[in-house]
């Protein structure tokens, strides 16, 4: 059964088609992802995914591919099929010295992948908040104040995870079909 129905650009009211233009603006894509054109029925509702995902993803003080690679474990440990094909194509993109094989070991707790202490530690915060945010211990925070960011960047850090939760809901709820682009990551 089909969950959802695509409002295309050409068909999309121009609310919707400034929400599509800033996405194109900001990510340098050349088509509407299928999650936003999910939504461009609904021009307030794709706005404010979208300005969830602009603010959370684009602004703020951490580096974008360590924001994917944490929308990334989200998305892998929770199951989110289009998440994980979306976001592991823009980690890939961002650091080419990865492999898919790399990112799907990093995602379990057990990755034996060389990352650096900064990124291992923030990996090992998200997989915890993802298990069960309300058993994350005071220790997971200190090994991040330990690493050098400060008590902002921690809630930055938590606020990916939450979008990137908010953002497994929603594609895995509708089962959206991947995007030519992400498709062929998997």
């Amino acid at each position: 059964m089909q969950r959802y129905v695509l409002t295309g650009y050409t068909a999309a009211s121009p609310e919707t088609r400034a929400v599509y233009d800033d996405f194109m603006k900001q990510t340098g894509a050349i088509s509407v992802p299928i999650w936003l054109q999910s939504l461009g029925h609904n021009p307030a509702l794709a706005r404010a995914y979208w300005e969830r995902a602009k603010g959370t993803l684009f602004a703020g003080s951490l580096p974008l591919p360590l924001k994917e690679m944490i929308v990334f474990v989200v998305s892998a440990r929770n199951g989110a099929r289009y998440c994980s094909a979306c976001h592991a194509q823009s980690v890939l993109s961002l650091d080419k010295s990865l492999a898919f094989e790399d990112l799907k070991n990093l995602a379990s707790a057990s990755s034996s992948l060389g990352l650096p202490a900064y990124y291992r530690t923030v990996v090992d915060f998200t997989l915890k908040v993802t298990a069960n945010p309300n058993c994350v211990e005071d220790e997971a925070f200190e090994a991040l104040l330990d690493e050098g960011f400060s008590r902002e960047e921690i809630c930055e850090i938590i606020a990916v995870i939450d979008l990137a939760t908010m953002f497994n809901v929603y594609t895995s709820t509708l089962r959206l079909d991947l995007d030519p682009d992400y498709a062929a990551i998997l």
